[in-house]
């Protein structure tokens, strides 16, 4: 009897997932409004040197690889939050390896200015309002550091975005064997553990991947700022908040997600926080981003962010 409710939940599951990724198909097929060409996107990453999920760097440097080497021009914007100073920086290779990146690292003494939570040793969030402000292109991506952007992504992109919508994406999560990626690995069925479909809001899916103008951001004012002891839902919360400013969303493909131990999809850590209040809409201080911080230069295209 348990295998036969698992077998039923099992295909009604399948068939909404699948209703999902139709509702979405012809949403897009409907769509003529208006969309301009996107030459160039800045991508902006939050991590940190302390190996979070094990073969932190490894990971970081697949994805980065892969990303910017299919994207249109792009500039990466790399945030070392609450950088461990007696081990190796990833902003050293990370500049080396991409002519367009630039790192900006956020020292533990700003950190344990704006944390309310000792378990949560990096601020994604605030890390990315900081990328939000630093980026110079219009276009921006904010996507985490395991995450693989599908071909479908980019194919979608050279038709051309609307500046008044929010992109997410479907959400595969993958088998990793620690080796780089190609065209062909990421067109393989096998590699694939599970995955779901973004429903008509993109609920749960743009903490990976998100993607709209960044014009949007600035009239948002970033992720929620009073938010300092959570992460699990921030991502939702500035989605929401872009939605509430007459942002529509839509669904440009699909990423994958490489499958480590510390993922939320295996269950909630103190390092995710605690559950989140939606507060819609809401408004940060003109500051936001650590934009009244000044920043110090420390070596070619890495700069600090200087507490105030």
């Amino acid at each position: 009897m348990n295998k036969l409710k698992t077998a039923i939940q099992w295909r009604k599951n399948f068939y909404y997932q699948q209703w999902l990724k139709l509702q979405w198909k012809f949403k897009k097929m409907l769509d003529l409004s208006k969309k301009e060409k996107v030459d160039a996107i800045s991508v902006v990453v939050v991590g940190r040197n302390d190996n979070y999920g094990g073969d932190f760097t490894e990971r970081l440097r697949t994805t980065l690889d892969w990303n910017l080497s299919i994207l249109p021009n792009p500039e990466l914007i790399y945030i070392e939050w609450n950088q461990i100073p007696n081990k190796p920086s990833d902003c050293d290779w990370i500049v080396e390896r991409y002519k367009n990146a630039k790192c900006y690292i956020v020292p533990k003494e700003i950190h344990d200015t704006i944390t309310a939570n000792p378990k949560m040793p990096v601020m994604e969030y605030f890390g990315k309002n900081v990328g939000i402000r630093k980026a110079t292109n219009k276009w921006m991506l904010l996507i985490n550091s395991d995450i693989l952007i599908g071909l479908d992504v980019v194919n979608n992109m050279k038709k051309g975005l609307n500046k008044r919508y929010v992109y997410g994406t479907h959400y595969n999560n993958v088998k990793w064997h620690n080796k780089s990626i190609d065209t062909e690995w990421i067109r393989k069925k096998d590699i694939i553990l599970n995955s779901f479909s973004a429903n008509m809001i993109l609920q749960s899916v743009v903490g990976n991947f998100v993607l709209t103008h960044k014009s949007n951001w600035i009239e948002s004012t970033g992720y929620d700022e009073t938010l300092n002891n959570v992460r699990a839902g921030v991502d939702e919360n500035g989605k929401n908040n872009l939605l509430y400013l007459g942002i529509k969303p839509m669904v440009i493909g699909h990423h994958f997600h490489l499958d480590h131990k510390e993922s939320m999809i295996h269950g909630r850590n103190g390092t995710h926080g605690f559950n989140l209040f939606q507060n819609i809409p809401y408004r940060n201080q003109e500051n936001w981003g650590l934009e009244s911080n000044n920043t110090k230069l420390i070596k070619n295209n890495i700069w600090q962010i200087e507490k105030i």
